[in-house]
């Protein structure tokens, strides 16, 4: 899909995105590389992972390392549940800001971490969640591991994902 975007925000996902100068007002057109992210996720389902992905707030697919019919129901699950999660904490301790961003979690057939990868702005709750799922013997220091990995690895693509956010 196509972004918007300012000069500045140009330079960090080279790999990752195509650019086209747009003449009015230097505004940069981005197309996002999609299959480029997906090789990117693809790369750590090893070790027990079976699969990484990244979700939309509303439980939607960005991009997948593996995008089976039941990914797409399985990443609407997650958003879920993350999203539930975040909701409770605002009630544990009214006092302090809400401050949840990974979660781990046991589920009956896989293991699955998810992370805050992109938040639009403190007043939104729009954002891009990170997931690595895996089997049930999969260690949780792996998923760990991986999701840091990949959140590393795909940081460039924050700024390009929060101008959408904030756009769409």
């Amino acid at each position: 899909f196509w972004l918007k975007l300012p000069r500045a925000l140009v330079f960090g996902a080279p790999h990752f995105c195509s650019f086209s100068l747009v003449p009015e007002g230097g505004t940069v057109v981005a197309m996002l590389r999609v299959k480029e992210v997906e090789a990117a996720l693809t790369r750590a389902m090893t070790d027990g992972v079976t699969n990484a992905m990244l979700v939309n707030d509303e439980g939607a697919l960005v991009a997948a390392a593996r995008s089976e019919e039941v990914d797409h129901t399985v990443s609407a699950v997650l958003a879920s549940i993350y999203s539930e999660y975040k909701v409770a904490e605002r009630f544990v301790d009214k006092s302090a800001p809400a401050c949840l961003q990974s979660i781990l979690f046991d589920c009956a057939t896989a293991r699955v971490a998810c992370t805050s990868f992109v938040r639009c702005a403190e007043e939104s709750d729009s954002q891009i969640l990170l997931c690595v799922c895996g089997d049930k013997g999969t260690q949780y220091g792996i998923l760990w591991s991986k999701l840091n990995l990949l959140a590393e690895s795909l940081e460039c693509l924050g700024p390009i994902f929060k101008t959408h956010l904030v756009a769409g």
